[in-house]
């Protein structure tokens, strides 16, 4: 699928996205898990033949740290997470936060 130019902007919306939540302090908790998961594809498809060490590999580590940005809710204390979080629409869907 690699060089398709759809899956490529896709690809690249998907990162600026990620990357615009987490410098605002906006979702991070969705954009947490959404990093973690395409780190995780990216590992995936560098795995075989492995191109670097398999078990320290940057892509796992940037996972751990995407998970940990996801769980310690600290898009509240800098950003615009204390914000965001008080928005009717985010007390109503809580996956939001």
């Amino acid at each position: 699928m690699a060089g398709n130019p759809v899956l490529d902007w896709i690809f690249m919306l998907g990162l600026l996205l990620i990357g615009v939540a987490m410098i605002l302090g906006i979702g991070v908790r969705i954009a947490g898990y959404a990093g973690a998961l395409m780190m995780f594809l990216m590992y995936l498809a560098g795995f075989l033949p492995p191109e670097h060490n398999p078990f320290l590999d940057e892509h796992l580590i940037n996972l751990v740290l995407f998970l940990f940005l996801a769980l310690s809710d600290s898009g509240r204390y800098i950003g615009l997470g204390n914000w965001w979080s008080n928005l009717k629409v985010v007390q109503r869907y809580g996956f939001l936060k």
